[in-house]
């Protein structure tokens, strides 16, 4: 009877110690981030026959396992990814928002606007060379506008291009740390060990993976955790990765830029397969979508109105003479004389100009920049009164000129405008709705997952006391044992 009571005792000992053991790790880790509260399971030994009666041989610690929900934790990385998007978008939409704010500054709208008024200024003193400096100096500030926008445009793009990449390379990190922790968890497992705060470790990489793209994860037949981007295919594969890059591609078929390059997210060993149409959402989704997208559509608006311009003005221009004396016979036929140069056909804008890039290539013609005379404002030679052709370009202000038709440059660039306003004041309001939902999330898995401090403080002092009991039960079975002893001797 005393073996059996120590056997008994010491096992109760081994219980007690172990789960006093699992409960100190939670209090520890109250504060970790991403730990999983765990539980100490207990289970009664195998029962001892002796005849026909049958004794209990005390208690073991069956397993420690964490508290999860793998559906709380699928929520909460969907959450976080919806959350991410809507962050990012909002912050990309901003900077490319504040490129056209016209707030502290004159902006494209004001100084086209000035730019036909001063045509409009040249009709009523078609000789006054002063009002003939201020139409070249406010067409100059036009064609440095244009370039500026377009430089801007430029740079978000290549800005985002280059957090693209770097968030490829944080997922090609995060990756490989799922796929050792994988290993590493097999390994455990196989030879009896815990794996909860490396299942925790992994959980805490796939939340951070949810930031970049929607992911899904499971186990697959073989017992492997599979990491897939939902609808992309396999990321992680047990302790095989999957790597992602970020390739650029020529796209005939944005805006007005024949090959013009996107950027495209590949699997390494697949490059002719591309997802980024698959990342609709986090942060990837974000800057695809604003790089691919609403960059590459405005590029291709602030063309189409620079080409428009130059193609408009010059059409004009051309039918016009300079302001000069020129030769003319008895007839009134105009007298060839090559020193004077060129005294109609003259472009008012360089061209020629492609369509593609056209805002980054806008300027005065050599001619308009060489002399003011070189503007000119009538239909007629000799004609000092003709305002005509001034007049005419003043006009085009208000001619439907883009969109086949359909709009004037004004119309065209506060479209623009106001569509990515309206884009960035949506995606805000996103941002917040979703803050709410993870803040929902991360409350529910806290409930289920967290660690509370008065509970474990009251299982420890639970614990404490079924030591003490395990203990005394074996000082007494010793004391026992040396009774029978002593009685033998």
């Amino acid at each position: 009877m005393g073996a059996d009571l120590f056997s008994i005792g010491r096992s109760s000992l081994r219980t007690s110690k172990k789960s006093l053991a699992t409960t100190s790790h939670n209090i520890a880790n109250a504060n970790t981030e991403g730990y999983s509260r765990q539980v100490a399971t207990a289970e009664t030994n195998t029962p001892i026959q002796s005849g026909k009666n049958v004794f209990g041989s005390g208690v073991n610690i069956k397993n420690v396992k964490r508290v999860h929900d793998r559906l709380v934790e699928k929520k909460l990385n969907h959450s976080i990814t919806e959350n991410s998007y809507h962050k990012e978008r909002s912050t990309q939409l901003s900077s490319v928002e504040q490129i056209f704010n016209e707030i502290n500054s004159d902006g494209m709208n004001k100084i086209l606007n000035r730019f036909f008024n001063s045509f409009r200024e040249l009709s009523n003193q078609p000789e006054n060379e002063v009002v003939r400096t201020l139409v070249r100096d406010n067409a100059d500030i036009v064609t440095k506008d244009f370039k500026r926008l377009s430089n801007e445009i430029i740079n978000v793009r290549d800005r985002i291009h280059s957090q693209l990449q770097g968030s490829v390379d944080d997922i090609n990190a995060l990756s490989k740390n799922v796929s050792d922790l994988n290993r590493e968890i097999t390994r455990l497992e196989n030879m009896g060990g815990e794996t909860g705060d490396l299942r925790d470790q992994r959980d805490t990489a796939i939340r951070s993976l949810s930031e970049y793209m929607p992911i899904n994860t499971y186990e697959d037949g073989n017992k492997q955790y599979v990491v897939n981007i939902v609808g992309g295919g396999s990321l992680v594969a047990g302790g095989t990765v999957n790597k992602l890059i970020a390739t650029t591609v020529g796209d005939d078929n944005v805006g007005s830029y024949k090959g013009e390059e996107r950027v495209e997210i590949r699997f390494e060993a697949n490059r002719g397969s591309i997802i980024s149409e698959k990342l609709n959402t986090g942060t990837l989704g974000a800057m695809l979508q604003t790089r691919n997208d609403e960059i590459q559509v405005l590029r291709g608006q602030l063309d189409e109105m620079a080409h428009g311009l130059v193609h408009v003005t010059n059409a004009i221009h051309r039918r016009g003479y300079v302001n000069k004396k020129i030769p003319t016979d008895e007839q009134g036929n105009i007298v060839n004389n090559p020193s004077m140069g060129k005294i109609t056909n003259i472009n008012f804008f360089k061209e020629p100009l492609d369509l593609s890039q056209a805002s980054l290539n806008l300027d005065l013609s050599d001619e308009v920049k060489a002399d003011l005379n070189n503007i000119a404002t009538g239909l007629e030679p000799n004609a000092p009164g003709d305002n005509r052709i001034a007049i005419a370009i003043s006009k085009i202000q208000h001619e439907k000129m883009l969109g086949g038709g359909s709009k004037t440059f004004e119309e065209t660039f506060l479209q623009s405008v106001g569509k990515i306003g309206l884009s960035t004041s949506k995606s805000k309001i996103n941002e917040e709705q979703s803050k709410g939902i993870l803040a929902q999330a991360k409350s529910m898995k806290e409930s289920l997952s967290g660690v509370s401090l008065d509970e474990e403080a009251t299982s420890m002092v639970k614990y404490q006391q079924a030591y003490e009991a395990s203990a005394k039960m074996i000082r007494v079975a010793d004391e026992m044992f040396d009774s029978v002893i002593g009685m033998i001797r």
